[in-house]
C-alpha cells in the first residue's frame, strides 16, 4: 500500500460526518458461509441485529446443504438457502484453479452469490462476511435513497486490472470498497451484469468473469470493488470502515466486544481465518 493511499485514508477517516437517517424501506441480509464460519457467525449476527439501523426483513444464510448448518439456521431463526439453488450448480462447477494448484472455486462462488440478486425478496440486501462484527451503528440505505459505502485503505492491483478487463474505461475510486460488507441494489446489479455481459460478447456475466480472471494470482476479482466502482457518485454516500482485526484469542461474548471496541473511532471488528493460530 502506498504512503499516499495511507495518508488519504487517514484524512478520510478523521473527518467529522453528519448523522445519516436510515430509509424506511426494509432490507434483507444475505450471508454466504461454509461450516467453518459457524464459530464466528453468532457474533456477526448479533452485530447485524444490534447495529444495522435499517429495518431488516429477513436474514438468509447461503451455504452447502449440511445438517449442522441447517440446525444452526433453525436455532437462530434464519432462512437457509442451498447454495446450489442460487445458480443451479455447485461451487465446484467453476473449477477455478489458480497458480500453485490452489482451488478458488468456493471463494469466487461466494462472490457470485453476492452479486447475483437471486436471494431474498427486498430490492436492497446487505451482504456481510461471517467473520465481521459490527460494534457501532451503521446506516446502509439513507432516507434519500442513497447507498452508504464504507471504504477502506486496502489496495490489491489485480482487482483493478480485472475491472478494466470487465468494464473498460471504468473510473476507479482513490480508496477501496473492500470492507467486509456492502448493500446491493438488485436494479443496479442487473445493469452491472448486463454491462459485463455486453463487454464479454453476450455471454452470461459469470462466464465473462471466469474467462477474464487472472489465474496467476490467488485473488483476481472483487465483488465489492467491482460493484462499488460501478455505482455512480450521485447515488452513494461514503464513510470510512474504521475496523480492527483481532486474533481468535480475543473472541468474547458480543456485549464484551461491543463495550471493549465499539466507539466513534471503531465501528467494526474482524476475526480473520488466517489469525486462528493465535486462538489460545
Amino acid at each position: 500500500m502506498s504512503e499516499i493511499r495511507k495518508l488519504r485514508y487517514r484524512l478520510f477517516s478523521w473527518r467529522s460526518y453528519p448523522k445519516l437517517t436510515p430509509s424506511a424501506e426494509p432490507i434483507d441480509v444475505v450471508i454466504p458461509i461454509i461450516a467453518k464460519d459457524l464459530r464466528i457467525l453468532p457474533l456477526c449476527l448479533e452485530g447485524v441485529r444490534h447495529c444495522v439501523a435499517n429495518k431488516i426483513c429477513k436474514i438468509y444464510i447461503v451455504a452447502p446443504d449440511q445438517k449442522e448448518i441447517r440446525m444452526f439456521c433453525d436455532e437462530h431463526k434464519l432462512e437457509f438457502v442451498d447454495e446450489c439453488a442460487v445458480f443451479g450448480y455447485s461451487p465446484k462447477s467453476l473449477n477455478l484453479i489458480t497458480a500453485g494448484g490452489l482451488d478458488r472455486s468456493g471463494w469466487l462462488f461466494q462472490q457470485f452469490v453476492k452479486l447475483s440478486g437471486n436471494v431474498g425478496t427486498c430490492r436492497h440486501y446487505l451482504c456481510i462476511d461471517a467473520d465481521h462484527v459490527l460494534v457501532y451503528p451503521h446506516v446502509f440505505l439513507t432516507s434519500e435513497g442513497k447507498t452508504v459505502f464504507y471504504q477502506s485503505y486496502e489496495e490489491h492491483l489485480p482487482y483493478y486490472d480485472m475491472i478494466q478487463r470487465l468494464l473498460p474505461g471504468m473510473e476507479i475510486s482513490r480508496l477501496s470498497y473492500v470492507d467486509h460488507k456492502m448493500l446491493f441494489d438488485k436494479q443496479k446489479l442487473a445493469k452491472l451484469q448486463q454491462a459485463i455481459s455486453e463487454n464479454g460478447g453476450g455471454k452470461p456475466w459469470t462466464e465473462v468473469v471466469l474467462d477474464k480472471i487472472d489465474r496467476s494470482t490467488h485473488a483476481g476479482f472483487s465483488e465489492f470493488e467491482t460493484y462499488g466502482n460501478f455505482v455512480s457518485d450521485d447515488e452513494k454516500v461514503l464513510r470510512p470502515w474504521l475496523q480492527k482485526r483481532l486474533p481468535y484469542s480475543k473472541i468474547a461474548d458480543y456485549d464484551t466486544l461491543r463495550r471493549r471496541y465499539g466507539s466513534k473511532r471503531r465501528w467494526a471488528i474482524t476475526f480473520p481465518d488466517y489469525m486462528k493460530q493465535n486462538q489460545k
